[in-house]
């Protein structure tokens, strides 16, 4: 008795204590947990969309910070915008029709979550891979940091490495354990 008793009272503070946290709409002006507002001339989503396949340049310099960051699960590849420049081109060389499409996204606060879908046809040079002439379809997710002013400092980005890599032709053997 004294034990269905206490987790009622539990039950009831914690249905009181949860807060029904509104997300700001995406036209709104979005304000951190200090109350300064985000200045953004564009919705986050709209960012986002640009972002994820952006080859323009001009669109990167507007997009991110100076000392943007690019990790690929887990580890650091990119850490300014000259490196993502040469990081795009790499994947507009070797998969010149490439698309990046959002199959679901969502924002909170200052932070973007992205599920997409990377295509393309492998018909230019791939960093040391010639071309394969191999069309792959890579599933991943990224996290998306903003700044105050609505540019991105830092992107997580998480995919099967291994599946893109046999897409193209490779293959992973076992191990000789003798």
């Amino acid at each position: 008795m004294k034990s269905s008793i206490i987790l009622l009272i539990f039950m009831v503070i914690g249905c009181i204590s949860c807060k029904n946290n509104q997300q700001p709409g995406i036209n709104e002006i979005l304000t951190e947990n200090n109350g300064n507002p985000i200045t953004q001339k564009k919705n986050i989503e709209s960012i986002i969309g640009t972002f994820i396949n952006t080859r323009d340049e001009e669109d990167i310099d507007s997009l991110i910070t100076d000392n943007y960051i690019r990790n690929m699960n887990g580890i650091p590849v990119v850490t300014n915008k000259t490196e993502l420049k040469a990081r795009i081109n790499l994947y507009t060389t070797g998969f010149p029709d490439y698309n990046i499409s959002s199959s679901n996204s969502s924002v909170c606060e200052n932070q973007g979550y992205v599920n997409w879908v990377f295509k393309g046809t492998h018909t230019g040079q791939f960093a040391d891979v010639n071309a394969t002439g191999k069309k792959v379809k890579i599933n991943g997710f990224s996290h998306l940091y903003f700044n105050d002013e609505g540019q991105i400092y830092q992107e997580d980005i998480f995919y099967n490495e291994l599946e893109f890599l046999q897409q193209l032709g490779y293959s992973l053997e076992a191990p000789m354990l003798k």
